[in-house]
Order: structure tokens, then sequence, then C-alpha cells
């Protein structure tokens, strides 16, 4: 993809997203027991297939 297409879906996915209003609302919860080791599954897993980005096609 040409380096000006890519500018222009950026464009086009900022503006989109601008109009993209909502009515949500973040809210603190508490952490449930275990989350630590949640957390440390996803981030393992992502690590494992995850391509560095020297290796990553660009």
């Amino acid at each position: 993809m040409k380096e000006k297409e890519i500018k222009q879906k950026a464009l086009e996915a900022d503006i989109l997203n601008f109009h993209d209003i909502t009515d949500d609302v973040v809210r603190s919860v508490n952490a449930t027991p275990g989350v630590d080791e949640a957390v440390e599954a996803v981030t393992s897993h992502i690590n494992k297939y995850d391509v560095p980005d020297e290796l990553e096609e660009k």
C-alpha cells in the first residue's frame, strides 16, 4: 500500500472516530483475585506470537 493511501485511510478512520460518539461510561471496579496471573498469562501469550518490529514487513 502506498504511503498516500495509508495516510488517506488514517484520515478517514480519524473522521469516523470523531463521529462515533457514544454515551458509554467508564467505571472503576475492584480487581478480582488472581488478576495478576491473568495479566501475566495474556502478556505471555502476546509475547509468544508477536513479531518483533524489526522483523515485520513494512
